[in-house]
């Protein structure tokens, strides 16, 4: 049995806890057919939500590489029960649930199940504790923005895998995060050819992306692009945050003042795309 670790240092929802974890993943892909030991022991802080990412990253090496994990469940328990709590770590014995009512369940969803997804997001999301006090049209129109972003999925991703959704209520911060990840080809290829060429790299398509555009053909009478550009502006005009991770940039909305587009440059290319949302509580 092989031993890797997770991470160096603590997964946060940032572009470093990305790139943690995005590190692992290129690990592990040097290995085929066997059980992988998941070492958690020099990481003290684990944000939940951020299990999203790390259950598509074991997804597509279970698939490609025949790997399979296990952990010490033991310390896991001790040190980081939010990944029971939320799903994202099972094993004999293994109390489920959450008392404390800060989880959103990890939760994986076939680009086809609408339906599924759409009972989820009512049912775990809209109605969780952390989600600031909406009236009935805002919600409805989060619900149909994070529809739509799930139909994004399907239409650009050309991916046969499904995509992972987690969240987690911070109550120290007000915040509550949702992160939704897919394992497909990211934004760069569809808006690459939506433009004929002109868009050729992971930043400058975020922004493409941002401005409401859509890859969606004109006579394909689909509407597209809106869905994003709806929750960024609900995060921003809400005291929310926003980021995207695709390709090599990690992009968040709270930095767009600080650096190039908000944008920071991953060292290594993430493995799919991912949304983070920050709503504010109170």
């Amino acid at each position: 049995m092989q031993v890797l670790k997770v991470a160096d240092r603590n997964i946060c929802t940032d572009a470093e806890g990305y790139q943690q974890l995005v590190n692992f993943y290129y690990a592990a892909k040097e290995y085929n057919d066997q059980t992988i030991s998941l070492d958690f022991y020099q990481i003290t802080w684990f944000e939940a939500n951020m299990a999203a990412v790390l259950a598509s990253i074991l997804h597509k090496l279970s698939k490609e590489n025949n790997l399979q994990f296990s952990t010490d469940g033991v310390f896991i328990k001790q040190k980081f029960d939010v990944l029971i709590r939320n799903g994202f770590i099972t094993f004999e014995g293994a109390v489920t649930g959450d008392e404390r009512k800060t989880t959103i369940p990890m939760k994986s969803f076939w680009k086809t199940d609408k339906h599924g997804f759409i009972n989820y997001i009512e049912q775990n999301l809209m109605n969780h504790r952390g989600m600031p006090n909406l009236s009935d049209l805002r919600k409805e129109q989060i619900k149909d923005d994070l529809i739509e972003l799930m139909s994004n999925i399907n239409y650009h991703s050309n991916t046969a895998y499904p995509f992972f959704v987690c969240g987690q209520y911070y109550p120290s911060t007000d915040y509550l995060i949702f992160t939704m990840v897919d394992l497909g080809d990211g934004f760069l290829p569809k808006i690459q050819m939506a433009t004929n060429g002109k868009i050729t790299d992971a930043k400058t398509a975020i922004s493409w992306a941002l401005s409401g555009q859509t890859t969606k053909p004109h006579q394909e009478k689909v509407p597209g692009g809106l869905g994003i550009r709806n929750i960024y502006n609900y995060c921003r005009d809400n005291q929310g945050k926003f980021h995207i991770a695709t390709g090599d940039a990690f992009w968040q909305s709270d930095l767009e003042c600080f650096t190039s587009a908000g944008c920071k440059i991953l060292p290594n290319a993430f493995v799919g795309s991912s949304i983070n949302l920050f709503f504010k509580h109170s």
